[in-house]
């Protein structure tokens, strides 16, 4: 049997969404909507808030399930930092498979999370991500058509085959991950592909989809409490 633990990577220095995981949303913070939903997350080996400021640590004080992985200060600078710095803190993990929860989705569930963990254990990839069908058409770098090849078709929802990264979590080898320092190889099932519920697939990236996101969180949690 596999054993998997989850991490939520977490730092104030983004650069797109200044300090969106702390920053008012729908009253509470993104970062404190994820730390709810880890804190009960008892289907892991271990559940981590992996953080290199004391600000975020606090945050953590309520969630007694939840504990702290230390980061190093390069590895939270704004920007895209060097991988082995960035994700360094994963070693520290003590499990075979390291399962990574993305705070800015707040629609991501618990459910959806547990179907995914279960099925990394009941499997045997070395890497796994989060996928939804889509029919959007995507070009190369030089104009030529990579999704949609088909003149006669001008949709974007007759041909969905294709899968569309959400980046809302992934889990990979910790051992696969030490030996080589690549998390996958971008080759056919390398990271295996999990399909999760679409509409759970909001993710804040940009000042409007934190906007967006925090409608869409507000109108479903009226809609629960009704």
């Amino acid at each position: 049997m596999r054993s998997i633990s989850v991490v939520i990577n977490a730092r104030t220095q983004s650069s797109r969404v200044p300090r969106k995981l702390v920053r008012p949303f729908a009253g509470r913070t993104l970062l404190d909507i994820a730390l709810e939903k880890l804190n009960r997350m008892d289907f892991f080996e271990h559940r981590y808030l992996a953080v290199a400021e004391d600000a975020l640590k606090a945050m953590a004080a309520p969630y007694p399930n939840v504990e702290i992985l230390h980061r190093d200060a390069a590895a939270v600078q704004k920007g895209v930092n060097p991988q082995n710095v960035t994700f360094a803190h994963y070693f520290q993990v003590p499990s075979d498979f390291v399962f990574v929860m993305n705070p800015c989705l707040p629609c991501l569930s618990v459910d959806t999370i547990r179907g995914a963990r279960d099925y990394v254990e009941r499997t045997n990839y070395t890497a796994y991500t989060a996928v939804i069908p889509t029919g959007e058409w995507i070009f190369d770098p030089d104009g030529n058509p990579v999704t949609n090849t088909n003149p006669k078709d001008l949709t974007t929802n007759k041909n969905r085959s294709f899968q569309k990264a959400t980046h809302a979590f992934y889990a990979i080898s910790k051992r696969r991950y030490a030996e080589t320092g690549l998390m996958w190889s971008f080759t056919r099932d390398d990271p295996h592909l999990v399909t999760m519920p679409e509409d759970e697939a909001v993710d804040v990236d940009t000042e409007i989809e934190f906007e967006l996101a925090e409608r869409v969180w507000q109108r479903r949690n009226a809609e629960q409490a009704k």
